[in-house]
């Protein structure tokens, strides 16, 4: 039965008592439905309403509560969080009150913060360098003007993007030389001190920023462009490069010092003259270095250099007698040149040492000295010697045959043998004097260095109670002489050492080995291989006033000398292209150097030929101008078996030669004489002859060696040479040998 008007009312009052959100389910009347259905959804709403107050207040509860920890203020009790004390305790204001305070110490700081802002950004963008701030993965954050000038970059084109983007134009990250991977790998400040970009140069530095953590979270990266310094720097390396070139280049030594003397630069010329390396060099005492001594103006080393330091001499020039004493002891003569550097103030601040080795040079003009010396005597030998020696070949050649005759048992014998020795002593004068003619070529053949010097030495001692110490190395290399020439050297020398020794008496020491010499290391000698000779004595020495002198012609301190020994011996050896130097100390004696070419090539088994094997046969023909020489020539030939024609000159020699080969009665030899005055002499009929018969036998005979026919026979198509005055065994061992020779081949 539907409910009248009165229970509906209780109804609704126990509703809204209850809050409820809607009336219970009780049928009403009709009558009372629209306002049940108007009831039931103001219930609806009052209970939505109080619901989200309550949801309210319970938000403003927790976020008061959050507020005050934030600020740092106690946060509220329970029995505070009902809504009549959160009204009494005005929490919104008190927040409220602190958020004003907070929000103006945020303005002031925030006005800080752009003024520091604001500073270094003008500090970032007046850095000269380019500044880059980029993230861990190499994102750019921001960058200055000056780094977008430099890599054409305007800044809506950088942020974002990666620096090798912007700067290396590719996509891909940059190796192992990046700066910004290097700081990123070691962690730490990373400097690339020369990069590339176009045609610039940059040095970089990577600076890590890091958190509390140590992470690396920002990098800061400063591009300085070095470009110009980078092309000074280049300019100076080249002028430095340029400079070191010319020092290097330059045949003279240079050395610097700075102001207290010590050096600080040196060149390899002066290295080599010095002995010092320029890592042991630099920062040693110049007198330490170079060493130099002036005989003309005694003064120590210190003296000679500190006179420029101190403005006593504004340059000091020496251009002879001055010595350099290298560290091995090994004494020069030099040029010297030397003068102070100074400041643009005058203020000195080293000195500057130019120096050249003059003792090649020196040497030299001693030996043009020597030469212009000898030149005189050498027109005047050049006139006698070849008739002499026509004359001589009359003696000798009579007198060695008469030997070959006589019984050596009988007076005569010995009578004959004296004779001989007083004929090869004229022989060895008239040698000398052609050593001093303008030619005077040595006539070379190989023979063994080492019999040479032992028969020479040990004969030149025969009769003297002076021992010898002779040591000759058994390797010792052979050489291409001139016999008689090397053999009259070697018995000067050794005679020289025994009269030195005269009345002191002693041991004459005599040595021989192989040498290389490289160069300059004997300034007049090409380099190569020598057999070094050296003699020494220990008589009186040589005196400093005249060492210099020993080789001029007919200078000599002895009573009977010649003077002509040592100059003798200097032409000799000089013509071997050899040298001989002396050094003496008074007092102790005189040691001879002496240095000749080694042949590269053997020397052939020796092979000795008896009297018997000297017989021969056969037609020789025999060319001289000189009847004594054809008379004493043709009596050697025939005692030993030989048939001997005899004409005057190349004219009739050619005739008689063509003659005897159309009458089947060719000669087995020819013997020519070199020259024939007024007429043709062997060097021209030579080629004539070789015309008419190509395997013609020709030995040239002369008694003056000044042509070059006679060192270079062969290339003339002689096939051996011999020397006027020639003994009897020389002669016919000659013309046996030559024909022997081609009876082989």
């Amino acid at each position: 039965m539907p409910m009248n008007l009165a229970e509906f009312y209780q109804m609704v009052s126990r509703a809204v008592k209850d809050q409820a959100s809607a009336l219970p389910d009780h049928e009403v009347g009709p009558e009372l439905e629209p306002l049940a259905t108007l009831i039931n959804s103001m219930l609806q709403e009052n209970k939505s309403l109080r619901f989200d107050h309550q949801v309210a207040v319970d938000y403003i509860r927790e976020k008061i509560n959050q507020m005050l920890v934030v600020i740092g203020t106690v946060p509220l009790r329970p029995e505070e969080l009902d809504e009549k004390h959160l009204i009494a305790l005005d929490p919104l204001g008190i927040i409220s009150r602190s958020f004003i305070q907070i929000l103006e110490h945020s303005n002031k700081t925030n006005k800080k913060l752009r003024l520091a802002r604001d500073e270094i950004q003008a500090i970032f963008e007046s850095v000269g360098g380019g500044l880059l701030v980029m993230d861990a993965e190499r994102n750019i954050l921001a960058s200055n003007n000056r780094f977008r000038e430099m890599f054409f970059a305007r800044e809506d084109e950088t942020v974002g993007r990666t620096c090798y983007e912007i700067i290396c134009g590719n996509e891909d990250a940059p190796g192992e030389t990046c700066c910004f991977k290097q700081m990123m790998v070691r962690g730490e400040l990373a400097v690339q001190p020369d990069w590339r970009f176009g045609e610039k140069h940059f040095s970089v530095v990577a600076t890590p920023i890091k958190d509390r953590s140590g992470k690396i979270v920002r990098c800061v990266v400063l591009y300085v462009d070095i470009s110009e310094l980078v092309e000074a720097r280049t300019a100076l390396d080249e002028e430095r490069e340029r400079l070191v070139l010319t020092l290097e280049s330059i045949a003279d030594g240079v050395i610097a010092t700075d102001d207290q003397g010590r050096l600080s630069l040196i060149n390899s010329v002066a290295e080599e003259l010095t002995g010092w390396s320029a890592q042991e060099a630099i920062g040693q005492p110049i007198c330490s270095v170079m060493m130099v001594e002036d005989p003309k103006a005694p003064k120590s080393c210190g003296d000679f250099f500190s006179d420029i330091m101190l403005h006593k001499e504004s340059r000091v020039e020496r251009l002879d007698s001055t010595i350099l004493i290298d560290r091995q002891g090994i004494r020069r003569d030099i040029y010297l040149s030397a003068a102070p550097i100074h400041q643009q103030d005058k203020t000195i601040t080293g000195t500057i040492v130019v120096f050249r080795d003059i003792t090649r040079e020196k040497r030299l003009d001693e030996e043009l000295t020597k030469a212009n010396r000898l030149e005189s005597l050498g027109i005047f030998a050049g006139g006698i010697a070849h008739d002499f020696n026509n004359l001589l070949t009359g003696v000798l050649g009579n007198v060695s045959l008469a030997k070959v005759i006589a019984d050596p048992k009988d007076k005569i014998y010995q009578l004959l043998n004296q004779t001989e020795k007083s004929t090869f002593r004229a022989k060895g004068l008239t040698q000398q004097l052609l050593t001093f003619a303008k030619g005077g070529m040595p006539i070379k053949k190989l023979i063994s260095a080492r019999d040479l010097i032992r028969e020479s030495v040990e004969f030149s001692l025969r009769g003297s109670s002076i021992l010898c110490d002779l040591k000759i190395s058994d390797d010792l290399l052979p050489i291409e002489v001139d016999e008689g020439q090397i053999n009259q050297v070697l018995q000067n020398l050794t005679v020289n050492s025994l009269q030195a020794m005269k009345e002191s008496g002693g041991v004459v020491e005599v040595s021989a080995q192989n040498v290389e010499l490289g160069n300059n290391q004997e300034p007049l000698l090409a380099p190569g291989k020598y057999v070094e000779i050296v003699i020494t004595d220990h008589g009186p020495g040589i005196s400093p006033k005249i060492i210099n002198r020993i080789f001029d012609p007919f200078f000599t301190t002895k009573e009977n000398g010649s003077g002509l020994g040592l100059a003798t011996s200097y032409a000799i050896i000089s013509k071997h292209q050899g040298q001989i130097r002396v050094e003496s100390e008074e007092g102790k004696g005189a040691t001879f150097f002496l240095y000749l070419p080694a042949s590269k090539r053997e020397l052939a088994a020796k092979v000795t030929a008896g009297n018997d094997s000297m017989s021969g046969s056969g037609r020789v023909m025999v060319m001289d101008d000189e009847e004594v020489v054809r008379s004493v020539t043709q009596s050697m030939l025939e005692y030993y078996g030989y048939e001997v024609e005899l004409v005057n000159d190349g004219t009739e020699a050619l005739a008689k030669y063509e003659q005897a080969m159309l009458d089947k009665k060719p000669f087995a030899l020819v013997l020519m004489d070199l020259t024939i005055p007024g007429g043709m002499g062997g060097k021209e009929a030579i080629s004539k002859l070789l015309a008419i018969d190509p395997q013609a036998l020709v030995v040239v005979a002369s008694g003056y060696s000044n042509d070059p026919v006679m060192a270079d026979y062969l290339s003339y198509g002689f096939k051996r040479v011999i020397s006027k005055p020639y003994r009897t065994d020389e002669l016919i061992s000659v013309v046996a040998e030559v024909i022997e020779e081609a009876n082989r081949n």
